[in-house]
């Protein structure tokens, strides 16, 4: 209670105070920007960009695209299936970050998750499973406000496409 009391005192004495007090670290929002290139893709040069807000020291999460049911077990009747359970898993492009502020850099912790499923040939009475392709980064770096740089580069193991992922922070 008496640092709370002392704070609005100061903040009436001295209007100026708590202004000065409001632009802390602690209390800096950020705007980072994504973008992740694949040089398989037609727009490859431009890639796709994904923003978000992030208040310093706090996770912030983004996710976007669907969740793909995937059969965890069936039960049947006769060769008939008569009841099939489902797990549902998130594909798209999933991003956790936070972001610090270390005086002239900025540091950032994301973790990215790409991923697409494939849903196999049908054949008669066979429960359709996706294959999910997945892409995992875990980043912890430090960048320079304002300009775009190259987070990871990487080689797609499965195809023979390229990715790139650059990000910018921007403080807001």
């Amino acid at each position: 209670m008496r640092f709370s009391t002392l704070t609005m005192a100061a903040a009436l004495l001295c209007p100026g105070l708590a202004v000065r007090a409001q632009d802390t670290r602690e209390n800096s929002t950020y705007k980072v920007d994504f973008t992740i290139r694949d040089s398989g893709d037609a727009g490859g040069k431009t890639g796709r960009k994904y923003s978000m807000l992030v208040a310093a020291g706090h996770k912030t999460s983004f996710k976007v695209g669907n969740r793909v049911p995937v059969p965890t077990g069936s039960t049947s009747t006769g060769g008939t299936l008569v009841n099939t359970q489902f797990n549902y898993v998130d594909v798209g492009v999933n991003i956790d970050c936070m972001v610090n502020d270390n005086s002239s850099k900025f540091a950032l912790h994301a973790d990215l998750d790409v991923s697409t499923a494939v849903m196999p040939e049908k054949g008669p009475n066979v429960i359709q499973v996706p294959i999910v392709s997945q892409i995992r980064l875990n980043l912890d770096t430090t960048l320079a406000p304002g300009k775009p740089a190259i987070v990871a580069s990487f080689d797609d193991p499965v195809t023979s496409r390229k990715f790139d992922v650059d990000v910018a922070i921007t403080k807001m």
